[in-house]
Parts: C-alpha cells; sequence; structure tokens
C-alpha cells in the first residue's frame, strides 16, 4: 500500500477513493472493500472534515470581522459571493467526508488488523 502525507487528508482521500471497488450500479461496495482501506480512508476523510470544518469557521471568523472593509467596497462583492460559493462547496465536502468515514468505520468495526 501507499504511504499516508501526514499533513495532506485531503490528498491522501482523493489518493485511495479509487482503491474502493464498485457495484454494477456504481455505487461503492464497502463489504466487499479491503479492510485496510477503509481503515486509511475513515482516517483521511475524518481528518479532511476536521481541517475543514475550522477552515470555513475561520473564513467565517474573518468575514464578520470584514464587514466594514466589505461595506466601503474595499473587499468586492464578488469576492464574498466567490467566498460563500467556495464554504458551501468545501460544507458539502466536509458533509460527505463524514458519511464515507461514518460508512467506513461501520464496516470495520470488528477487524482486527494482523
Amino acid at each position: 500500500m501507499e504511504r499516508l502525507l501526514p499533513d495532506e487528508p485531503m490528498r491522501n482521500l482523493m489518493d485511495w477513493l479509487p482503491m474502493l471497488p464498485v457495484t454494477s450500479a456504481q455505487q461503492v461496495d464497502y463489504q466487499a472493500a479491503d479492510p485496510a482501506v477503509l481503515i486509511v480512508l475513515a482516517e483521511a476523510a475524518e481528518t479532511t472534515m476536521n481541517v475543514l470544518h475550522s477552515g470555513i469557521g475561520s473564513i467565517g471568523n474573518l468575514l464578520a470581522h470584514s464587514a466594514v472593509a466589505i461595506e466601503d467596497g474595499s473587499i468586492s462583492s464578488d469576492s464574498v459571493e466567490a467566498l460563500g460559493h467556495l464554504m458551501a462547496e468545501l460544507g458539502a465536502l466536509a458533509a460527505g467526508s463524514m458519511v464515507l468515514a461514518a460508512r467506513c468505520r461501520r464496516e470495520t468495526a470488528d477487524y482486527q488488523p494482523t
């Protein structure tokens, strides 16, 4: 198996996702997946979710403290709109990461690596 990059959870997630088997209906077949891959994906997904939540909160805090600069036009409304779209997509990625981690953890609840 590949090595994990300790400070790059999202890259780990993207690198390991293709290792999941899929059904004929193109759905992830968690039961047929290698448990070791599921463990790695769960870790990467959980870390990614935590990083995203922290980052989204920080961006929101910065925006809240930038109200005057936004109001006087120092920060363009286009930039604020783009940040809003980015935050929405990052939130969706965090939610998807949580679902992936939960499914991986459920399938490996009784897994004992040798």
